[in-house]
């Protein structure tokens, strides 16, 4: 066997060699793109169920973040509306015809009135008032009207006012004024 021959023998094995590694790599190749794409795939789909999830709660957070925005303005309203109704109650009270607040006034003063205590009042009230002998007019109270009795000694104090006597109405009522406003 000659050089040439040899030379020949060892480039064919060299070649055939270099095919082989050739054809591993590109099989290594297909394998590790096919593996990377395998994994890219399952990288996408995790973020994919991240951004879900995120977005779940994010949608949770809002519509209970807008839901208390709504209860706390429905508040806000019904605070309103009940303020506006117990002024609408103020203003019909400060606007009683002069017989009517005098018929009350007697009516409080025989009901609740203890001789010997001094009476105060709203001013519109003083004259009125004077004239009822048994009781000593002691002056004038911010008030919308109504009577404060107070002791001989300062000690006892009974609040006849109508913002009092209105308030506590108030107050009694305030489930079935709610319900009249409100209806659920």
């Amino acid at each position: 066997m000659g050089l040439h021959e040899v030379v020949g023998d060892i480039e064919a094995a060299g070649r055939a060699r270099a095919e082989a590694i050739m054809r591993e790599a590109e099989e290594e190749k297909g394998r590790l793109l096919s593996d990377a794409k395998e994994k890219a795939r399952q990288m996408m789909d995790e973020a994919l169920r991240e951004a879900g999830r995120q977005a779940a709660q994010i949608r949770v957070r809002e519509m209970s973040g807008a839901e208390l925005d709504v209860k706390r303005a429905r508040l806000v309203m019904e605070r309103d509306l009940l303020a506006a109704a117990s002024e609408g109650a103020r203003k019909k009270v400060a606007a009683l015809p002069r017989s009517q607040d005098e018929e009350l006034l007697l009516a409080i003063l025989g009901k609740n009135g203890v001789p010997g205590y001094r009476i105060f009042s709203a001013k519109k009230n003083e004259s009125f008032l004077r004239t009822r002998l048994e009781f000593t007019y002691a002056g004038n109270i911010d008030c919308l009207g109504g009577v404060l009795f107070e002791s001989p000694d300062g000690s006892v104090r009974m609040d006849f006012t109508y913002d009092t006597i209105l308030l506590e109405v108030v107050e009694r009522t305030m489930r079935d004024i709610y319900e009249m406003l409100f209806p659920r």
